[in-house]
């Protein structure tokens, strides 16, 4: 496990100070989105697609701060948005009247249609309960851990237990070129249960690198993918490296 980060340099400092407390870090966040400050590791994505038309897969779409960036960075067709959470459903619908192609589904993916309890740390601004759903983990422990290397005030961050609607994933007939998978900790099974699109449409791949990220490698290099990161605008291939995000790139 590692400190979350998403930039570099100047703005990786900025970031490294504002996560070190929680108030801080919850309304820059709801900044971030106006301007499109997202991952310096999904740049790349501008020079490997330049101009071509593009659908996308969009898994934990948050807030829509990912599919915002594919919409200014990327020439995109379609992008198909899975979330469960409500709050993030409301503002991923404000996102889709700037966007008609944006497809939402309101729930996240699974192998089978289940319930699934997650983990959601919150804390108080002036008696008032903030959550922070992007720190939703499907394990207690390690959510605990993730908040204690972030957060300087972690002591003042609670945990709350909710339950997220899964359902399984059906194949999307559209050709899909690129998919975003960021789901503190399920990567690996939803790669698992997106098998038939993978078969189908061999997209380039960008995953949250996670402790499971060695079964993913071996579990995709079956169908071609080698794994890569992120150095400085070219891909190098990944080695245990301490990186955010793995990029898997299939020969076709």
């Amino acid at each position: 496990m590692q400190q979350s980060k998403t930039q570099i340099g100047f703005l990786g400092l900025i970031e490294k100070y504002v996560r070190k407390f929680v108030t801080i870090y919850y309304f820059i966040r709801s900044i971030a989105i106006k301007f499109d400050i997202f991952e310096e590791d999904f740049k790349i994505l501008k020079k490997i697609y330049k101009n071509k038309k593009i659908n996308v897969i969009d898994i934990g779409a948050s807030d829509g701060i990912s599919a915002n960036f594919f919409i200014k960075n990327l020439n995109v067709k379609n992008i198909y948005c899975f979330e469960p959470h409500i709050l993030f459903i409301e503002k991923l619908k404000k996102l889709k009247r700037k966007f008609q192609n944006l497809k939402i589904y309101e729930y996240g993916i699974s192998t089978s249609n289940q319930n699934i309890e997650v983990y959601i740390p919150k804390f108080f601004f002036w008696g008032t309960p903030l959550y922070l759903y992007t720190y939703t983990f499907y394990n207690l422990e390690e959510l605990k851990k993730q908040i204690k290397l972030d957060f300087a005030n972690y002591k003042k961050i609670f945990i709350e237990k909710t339950i997220l609607k899964l359902k399984k994933f059906r194949v999307i007939n559209s050709n899909i070129h690129l998919i975003k998978i960021d789901v503190n900790g399920y990567e690996f099974e939803i790669v698992k249960c997106l098998k038939k699109q993978i078969v189908k449409n061999l997209p380039l791949m960008v995953i949250e690198n996670n402790k499971n990220i060695h079964k993913i490698e071996k579990y995709l290099k079956i169908y071609g993918y080698k794994s890569y990161y992120n150095n400085n605008g070219k891909l190098i291939k990944y080695k245990n490296q301490k990186i955010l995000d793995i990029f898997f790139i299939a020969k076709k």
